[in-house]
């Protein structure tokens, strides 16, 4: 996952998941990598989205009117993600807990949502109370929704 905005225009935001694919070291001759290299990585983000994510280097002051600098790729190990964190993305596939610590009301909704296909889908604990929400339903609205949905309205056939 990266941890800073690496190019916004491509979507390589602070956030975006993707699958390391390659590694490239620097300097790498006859077999032996520097201690100090940092490797650059070739990252599937998916949707045809490759990218090479490079080492970023920050310069700060330090003691005695020094500068320090700290060598790093903007990314970090990403084996699980929160239910927020994926609001937004679709995935292939997901395993979701869905026991009595989910705490927010639609949560459970937001999770499953986000699952291409049941195949890929494997719920870990479920607490039926917890999917139940507490605000009783409002049928009218449902009910006018569902009458608009069956007006036949094509948006191709429009008065000009």
């Amino acid at each position: 996952m990266l941890r800073s905005n690496v190019d916004v225009e491509k979507g390589l935001v602070n956030g975006s998941i993707g699958n390391i694919t390659e590694i490239k070291w620097p300097g790498f001759r006859r077999g032996r990598v520097h201690e100090h290299d940092i490797p650059s990585v070739k990252v599937d983000f998916g949707r045809d989205s490759v990218h090479w994510i490079i080492p970023k280097s920050i310069q700060f002051p330090a003691t005695n009117k020094k500068q320090m600098e700290r060598r790093m790729l903007p990314m970090v190990l990403s084996w699980a993600s929160t239910v927020h964190k994926m609001q937004g993305s679709t995935v292939d596939a997901a395993v979701i807990y869905l026991g009595s610590k989910l705490f927010a009301r639609g949560q459970a909704y937001v999770a499953l949502s986000r699952v291409r296909s049941l195949d890929g889908l494997r719920i870990e604990e479920m607490d039926c109370k917890m999917l139940i929400g507490n605000k009783p339903v409002n049928t009218a609205a449902l009910n006018e929704m569902n009458r608009m949905r069956n007006l036949g309205y094509d948006p191709n056939d429009v008065d000009e």
